[in-house]
């Protein structure tokens, strides 16, 4: 099969621009729970496949959260009480939107931020790339020599966009793992801050009742009776 300059290019930007890789899919997203509040997210999922979801908080308060994740019909999958962070891989025994909750209720004054990765994978080929794919061959001719060389190409294609999500995934959590300890180390300042300029005061305050006490225990001004 003879590929064109033409081809080549529209199969390589195919490639790229998709973001789903044989029913591959990653989603991620950062988002602040009010404090005494819930938020729910809901990923529609269709039966066969499989939902993997990881979470952890970030900032606020001591960087815990309920989570709950329900099934469709309303079943409960999962619930966990304040945890800091937490992954979960479920096999969708039915289709539908699954329910993704975070619970910051027992916060009364805290607000909570997380960031949380839904991974959805069917073990399948992507219908939409699928369809992509006969779009562009119509951009080829056949030919015998160079048949092998496109069916290399097109795996070597596939197999660098699947490098590069499982990177850009890799990117993502550590950025949130950098903003958690940001977040820990600037807390942590604030508190020594405040303490070391509350002791401050208290020493000065010490200090100054000390010399005044001492002053008055030499004093010479006397009464003297008559």
């Amino acid at each position: 099969m003879f590929l064109s300059a033409k081809a080549a290019l529209a199969c390589f930007l195919l490639v790229l621009s998709s973001w789903a890789v044989s029913g591959y899919r990653d989603n991620d997203l950062t988002a602040e729970i009010p404090a005494a509040r819930r938020e729910c997210f809901y990923q529609p999922t269709k039966q066969g496949q499989v939902l993997e979801i990881e979470y952890q908080v970030i900032d606020g308060g001591d960087l815990d959260i309920d989570f709950r994740m329900n099934a469709p019909n309303g079943n409960k999958i999962v619930q966990e009480f304040r945890r800091n962070d937490g992954i979960h891989t479920v096999d969708a025994t039915m289709e539908g939107d699954y329910e993704i909750c975070f619970d910051n209720g027992f916060s009364r004054f805290t607000k909570k931020t997380i960031y949380f990765e839904i991974i959805l994978d069917s073990g399948e080929e992507d219908d939409e790339l699928d369809d992509d794919e006969g779009e562009w061959k119509k951009f080829i001719s056949p030919d015998d020599t160079f048949g092998d060389k496109l069916t290399s190409l097109e795996d070597t294609m596939n197999q660098i966009k699947s490098y590069q999500s499982k990177v850009i995934q890799l990117q993502g959590l550590l950025r949130a793992f950098e903003a958690k300890d940001r977040n820990i180390v600037e807390r942590n300042f604030n508190r020594i801050n405040f303490w070391s300029v509350t002791n401050i005061f208290i020493m000065l305050v010490v200090f100054s009742l000390q010399v005044y006490m001492v002053r008055n225990m030499f004093s010479d001004k006397k009464k003297v009776r008559t």
